[in-house]
C-alpha cells in the first residue's frame, strides 16, 4: 500500500521518489515541467479532476517539491484549514519559510503579479466567489474572483479538484468554472481527469459509494458490494448493528503501525473543549457515549485540535465530522450513518432538521439534501482497507445490511 500522505510530506518536498506517480499524474507533471521551462510562453492553467483516491494531493505535493528544487518560486494553497494546518505541522515541521508555502486562498493571492512561477491549489471545489470575508479591511477588499485572483499570482496554475467534494454553500469550484474564468484571463487551459485509485484496495469502491448515495449521474439504485469480485487484497465492507460493535470491528481489524478513526455525521452538539475536564460525550446513541474531536484550533487536555485530528494518534478516541475528516486518509474507517440521512420507500431522505451543522441553516432543502450525501461520501471514502457502517436508523441499517452481506 502507498504511504500515507502526511507521513511522507516533508520528504515529497526534498526527494523525487516518494510518491510513485500513475500514468495521468505523469502527465500532469510533465506538462507543467514544459510550462515552467517556457518562461516566455502564456499563463498556462491545469484543471486537474479526480474523484476520492485518485491522488491528488500527492501529486500536488510532487509538483511542488519538484518546482522547489528546480528553483521556482512555489506556493500551495487550499480551501482547508484542516488540511493547510496539517501540512504546515508535518511538511513545514521546524521551518518557518516551509510552511509559508501552504497558504489559504484567501491569503496565497499576498503577492504582486507573477509573483510566483508556480501555483499549486488543491481542494479547489472548494473555492468561493471572492476572497472577502467579514474580517477583510476596507483597503484590501476586492470585486475580483477568487479564482481570477490566484491565477494572476502566477504564469502555471494547477487547481485540483473533486466536483463531489464541494459539501457547503458557497464552495463553486467546478471544472467548467475554472476553464472558463481562466480562458477570460488569457491562460491556455489543460483539462485532465485522474482516474487511477491509490488509496482503496478496491478500484470500484467509490464509485459503488456514489451509486449508494444517488451522486452518480444520472441517479440511480443502489447496488449490493460483492467483495468475489475483488482480488485478495480487497476492501473490507461491513455494516454493524451497534455502534459499540463498530468500535470492536474498527479496531479488530487495526494491525501495528495501523490508524484507524471513527466519524459520524454532525447530528449531535459539539461543545467547546474545557482544559482540564474531561471532552463532553456530545455522541450519544443510547447508553453508547462519545466525545467529538476537539473543536478549534488549539490542543486541549493533550488531545489534538480538529485539524490534527487525523494524523495525531491521540485522536483515535474522538468521533470525527467531515470538518476534521476532509482531506485526510488512514486505515481503517468506521462510519456512523445519524438521522439526517434516511433510507424510506427505496430512496435517501434528508432530515435537514437534524443537522447541527449552522454553515447549513440557510440553505434550501434541496441543496441541503446534496450536501448532506456529499458528506457521507467524504466519510466513506477515507479509509484505505476497510471500512465499517452503521445507522441508529432500523431501516436504513436493513438497507446496509442487504447490500452488504457477509
Amino acid at each position: 500500500m502507498a504511504p500515507a500522505l502526511f507521513d511522507v510530506a516533508a520528504r515529497s518536498l526534498t526527494r523525487s521518489d516518494v510518491f510513485t506517480l500513475s500514468g495521468d499524474q505523469q502527465t500532469v507533471l510533465d506538462h507543467v515541467r514544459r510550462s515552467l521551462a517556457d518562461e516566455d510562453g502564456p499563463r498556462v492553467v491545469m484543471v486537474v479532476a479526480g474523484t476520492a483516491g485518485t491522488g491528488k494531493s500527492a501529486l500536488a505535493l510532487t509538483l511542488l517539491g519538484e518546482a522547489l528544487r528546480a528553483g521556482y518560486r512555489v506556493r500551495h494553497a487550499t480551501g482547508s484549514q484542516a488540511f493547510t494546518t496539517a501540512l504546515r505541522k508535518t511538511a513545514g515541521h521546524g521551518s518557518r519559510a516551509t510552511q509559508k508555502l501552504f497558504q489559504y486562498f484567501g491569503t496565497a493571492t499576498d503577492t504582486e503579479s507573477d509573483g510566483l512561477d508556480l501555483l499549486v491549489c488543491d481542494d479547489a471545489h472548494q473555492l468561493r466567489a471572492t476572497s472577502n470575508t467579514r474580517y477583510t479591511r476596507a483597503s484590501r477588499r476586492s470585486d475580483r474572483t477568487q479564482a481570477e485572483r490566484l491565477l494572476e499570482t502566477a504564469r502555471v496554475v494547477v487547481f485540483l479538484l473533486d466536483e463531489d467534494q464541494a459539501i457547503r454553500p458557497g464552495q463553486i469550484g467546478t471544472r467548467d468554472y475554472l476553464a472558463t474564468i481562466a480562458r477570460a484571463c488569457g491562460a491556455v487551459v489543460n483539462d485532465i481527469e485522474l482516474t487511477t485509485q491509490h488509496r482503496h484496495r478496491s478500484a470500484r469502491y467509490d464509485s459503488w459509494v456514489r451509486r449508494l448515495l444517488g451522486l452518480d449521474s444520472p441517479p440511480s439504485q443502489p447496488v449490493p458490494w460483492n467483495p468475489d469480485e475483488e482480488l485478495a487484497m480487497r476492501f473490507e465492507l461491513r455494516v454493524a448493528d451497534t455502534p459499540g460493535e463498530l468500535e470492536q470491528l474498527v479496531h479488530a481489524k487495526t494491525g501495528p503501525g495501523e490508524s484507524a478513526r471513527i466519524t459520524a455525521g454532525l447530528c449531535w452538539p459539539w461543545r467547546e473543549a474545557i482544559p482540564g475536564t474531561p471532552l463532553a460525550k456530545d455522541v450519544v446513541i443510547g447508553d453508547w457515549r462519545r466525545p467529538w474531536s476537539v473543536k478549534g484550533q488549539r490542543a486541549v487536555n493533550g488531545l489534538p485540535p480538529t485539524p490534527l485530528w487525523a494524523i495525531d494518534s491521540a485522536g483515535a478516541g474522538q468521533i470525527g465530522s467531515v470538518y476534521s475528516a476532509q482531506g485526510f486518509e488512514y486505515d481503517h474507517g468506521g462510519v456512523i450513518l445519524g438521522p439526517d440521512l434516511l433510507w424510506r420507500d427505496g430512496r435517501w431522505v434528508s432530515e435537514a432538521a437534524a443537522t447541527r451543522d449552522d454553515a447549513l441553516d440557510r440553505a434550501t432543502a434541496a441543496d441541503i439534501d446534496l450536501w448532506v450525501r456529499r458528506t457521507y461520501r467524504v466519510l466513506l471514502t477515507r479509509a484505505r482497507a476497510g471500512t465499517v457502517l452503521y445507522s441508529a436508523d432500523t431501516e436504513t441499517r436493513a438497507l446496509l445490511h442487504d447490500l452488504i452481506a457477509m
